[in-house]
């Protein structure tokens, strides 16, 4: 198996490799030393985890030791420190003349603390120092006296982070020489977002910086552990920057099993070989190194067209992956109605399904397990889960309201689960079982961090009323009303509250055994209908249009059946707003939304500008201030962009940032931006808070950042009634912004998963 393992490495310019460690032990599955002796043939350089130290592997452990082990029985090195040090001795002298990078330190058995919660920070620095002096002395005994010749790496992953850089009352590893010479493995979250980056005192120290990155992951909020969720813009964001900051000794990733996750692992490989080519130059060109990918791939095979359906398939499946996991999603996430969240999700999942399908029928037979397994499979499979919770939410929304059109969506559930399994099936079918096993990880329903207790969607079956009843609502509300005559509810469409907006939806659903007949009366001209009459059997979707020239603020028309009449009043923010300059968003008595990129004017500061990072956002863009290794001064001479928003009423309202899920790239840092409104006083917004802990499970901000892929900070602003400018300026690295929403105070917005749709604006 490591043959082609190895092979493949090299194939992708690769050199070092740590080999699986829950449940092998590479050194001794060989059979024997076969497998490091092959490695050392290849020129690969072998290295072990963060909390496998000289070159012994986690699994060994439990098979050497015991009461009456010369090793001992425990993995605590205040109780079995020579126990543990004959432990390591016989690694070095086992491995030590390969050529290896020696992982050395100590973390807790099975990937935990050493000393527990009730530890002070200094007890656990002056135990690592310890074992780490221990350690060196013996791989200088057994490999080699000159250290210096001997790669050895300390990873700095979780708890041992805060051990590097100390506090006020410990001193950390960060100035202490024993260490001198090592490499300092990195890490991000976990979840591609990064921590800790070397500040410039310390980024030229001997030894240099490494970085161990996650397209997999075994652990908390929620793994992530089946297909491909890793999206290029992100990666080519984080990555760019952790070299920016002088990380450049080692890159290592994360890929679980390997298989499905094949594109980004052959994308990070090329970023990490050939910088200057794919590296900070090269923003926006993710999507070039798509189209490069899938004609090295299938180029030959497929026309043009074909390649261009392909490469839009990877991109779209991962973008919708990227924005929330397959095993974190569930049937509340999206919403089934507000800004018609669940239906567009579906139609861009539909629309990928099914290029990916015609493009399945295509593939020449000689290619066909290839293109299944490197495209089709991961793009159907993930989205066919998207589709199944996304129809469970539909499901449980409309039994609430009592409507038939649930019992569809039930059934497509159940669909969606019986393609779950072929899909899974047909991949480990291919090639007489060549892949067999490699899609079986959970996927579906994760109600904890791992799969334990994971929960395919509930399906609610409604039985309909005995007498026709129909069901009327907005389209994006959940607002309905049975149109009986003692209930007297109007619905309201409040879709043209939002300047610009010409055009809204009504819902019309059946609750009855029968399907019911409708009619729309509507005696205000300028009011069209895409259709006035018609018999709904489960749900129809009409659509209203407004023209510029209908009088009074509040028009309305009626619905007619046999089951009751409804009233809906179409809701209206009449004002006048006089030109103004290009790219000016307006606001009346609801909100505004913008999209980062569409700033008015741009300034480039001292130390650089921001610039636009395309498709990067959960909706659309992000921007980001670059070089992205730069801290940036809040002041009218820094970096900054510039919104231009029309408000109807001079007053108070609330700012809202969507943040990607940034960290602090310094111990205790913070992310931040500037806010200034007109030419007033500019003053800092922190996209997390005082008690934000990133990585760590327990903090349900940093938890949710990752699973929902954003930060979302409010400021209270004032505007002026007219003309007002929203600058952001750049602070701390690492910011990006994908979105603001201002709302004028008292106004609630709707609930939603990506947030509130672009709004109008004059261009």
């Amino acid at each position: 198996m490591y043959d082609k393992v190895f092979e493949l490495l090299l194939r992708l310019k690769g050199n070092y490799l740590w080999p699986a460690m829950w449940s092998s032990s590479f050194s001794l599955d060989g059979p024997g030393m076969e497998s490091a002796i092959l490695a050392d043939q290849y020129g690969i350089v072998m290295c072990n985890s963060h909390h496998e130290p000289c070159l012994r592997h986690s699994e060994e452990w439990d098979m050497v030791r015991g009461n009456d082990s010369v090793y001992g029985n425990e993995w605590n090195y205040r109780t079995n420190k020579e126990g543990l040090l004959r432990y390591w001795e016989e690694g070095l002298k086992r491995n030590g003349q390969l050529e290896n990078v020696i992982t050395i330190g100590m973390r807790g058995e099975r990937d935990t603390s050493m000393l527990g919660e009730n530890s002070t920070l200094k007890e656990n620095i002056d135990l690592l120092k310890d074992i780490i002096t221990e350690q060196r002395k013996r791989i200088k005994q057994y490999v080699n006296s000159d250290l210096s010749k001997v790669p050895q790496m300390l990873a700095l992953y979780k708890e041992v982070e805060q051990y590097f850089y100390g506090d006020q009352d410990a001193e950390g590893l960060v100035s202490w020489d024993g260490i001198d010479g090592v490499t300092c493995m990195l890490c991000e979250d976990n979840f591609g977002n990064m921590r800790t980056l070397p500040t410039k005192d310390i980024k030229e120290r001997n030894g240099g910086w490494g970085m161990y990155y996650h397209f997999d992951y075994h652990g908390g909020p929620v793994s992530y552990e089946w297909i491909n969720t890793s999206y290029l813009p992100k990666v080519w964001e984080q990555m760019t920057m952790a070299y920016d900051f002088g990380v450049r000794e080692i890159w290592v990733v994360n890929v679980g099993d390997l298989k499905l996750n094949e594109f980004p692992l052959h994308y990070f490989m090329d970023l990490a070989y050939d910088f200057e080519r794919y590296g900070t130059k090269a923003i926006n060109q993710t999507s070039e190194y798509t189209d490069a990918w899938v004609h090295s791939q299938f180029g030959g095979y497929f026309e043009e067209e074909a390649l261009a359906d392909i490469k839009n398939v990877i991109e779209g499946y991962t973008r919708i992956s990227h924005n929330r996991r397959t095993e974190a999603l569930h049937a509340g996430v999206y919403h089934p109605v507000h800004e018609r969240e669940s239906e567009e999700m579906i139609e861009r999942v539909q629309e990928i399904m099914k290029k990916a399908e015609n493009l399945l029928s295509k593939a020449p037979e000689e290619i066909r397990s290839a293109f299944f397994e490197l495209v089709y499979f991961p793009a159907a499979a993930s989205m066919n889960v998207v589709l199944m919770q996304l129809y469970a939410g539909l499901n449980a929304f409309f039994a609430a309201k009592g409507a038939v059109v649930a019992n569809e969506y039930a059934a497509k559930v159940s669909a969606c689960i019986e393609e779950d399994r072929r899909l899974v099936q047909a991949y480990h079918a291919l090639e007489h079982g060549k892949w067999d096993g490699m899609a079986l990880s959970e996927h579906i329903g994760f109600q904890n961090w791992n799969d334990e207790g994971c929960v395919y969607p509930l399906r609610i079956q409604v039985e309909p009323a005995n007498k026709p009843r129909i069901l009327v609502a907005s389209a994006d509300s959940g607002d309905f009303t049975t149109g009986d005559p003692w209930t007297r509810k109007e619905i309201h469409m409040r879709q043209f509250m939002q300047y610009g907006c010409r055009q809204g939806e009504i819902r019309i659903c059946c609750g009855s055994r029968e399907p019911v007949d409708y009619q729309i009366e509507c005696n205000w001209e300028g009011i069209l209908f895409s259709k006035k009459e018609g018999t709904v059997h489960t749900q129809e979707i009409v659509t209203v249009s407004v023209a510029d020239g209908v009088d009074g603020e509040r028009p309305y028309f009626v619905i007619k059946s046999n089951a009751g009449e409804v009233k809906v009043v179409i809701e209206r923010d009449v004002f006048a707003v006089p030109n103004q300059k290009k790219r000016t968003f307006v606001i009346g008595d609801t909100y505004a939304a913008i999209e980062a990129s569409h700033y008015a004017e741009g300034k480039a500061g001292q130390n650089g500008s921001f610039k636009e990072i395309n498709d990067y956002g959960r909706t659309g863009a992000g921007i980001k201030a670059f070089p992205s290794n730069a801290y940036y001064t809040c002041s009218e001479e820094g970096t900054y962009v510039t919104y231009r928003l029309y408000a109807k009423k001079e007053g108070s309202y609330t700012v809202r940032l969507y943040t990607a899920p940034a960290n602090p790239v310094r111990m205790h840092g913070t992310v931040c931006c500037g806010l200034q409104i007109n030419e007033g006083e500019i003053q800092k917004v922190h996209t997390i808070s005082d008690t934000f802990r990133a990585g760590e499970s327990g903090c349900a901000e940093w938890a949710n950042g990752v699973l929902n892929q954003i930060h979302i900070a409010e400021e209270k602003i004032t505007l002026l009634q007219g003309e007002n400018s929203i600058r952001i300026y750049a602070c701390d690295p690492g910011f990006v912004l994908e979105k603001l929403v201002v709302l004028k105070e008292g106004y609630q917005l709707p609930e939603s998963y990506l947030g509130p749709k672009e709004t109008g604006y004059q261009d």
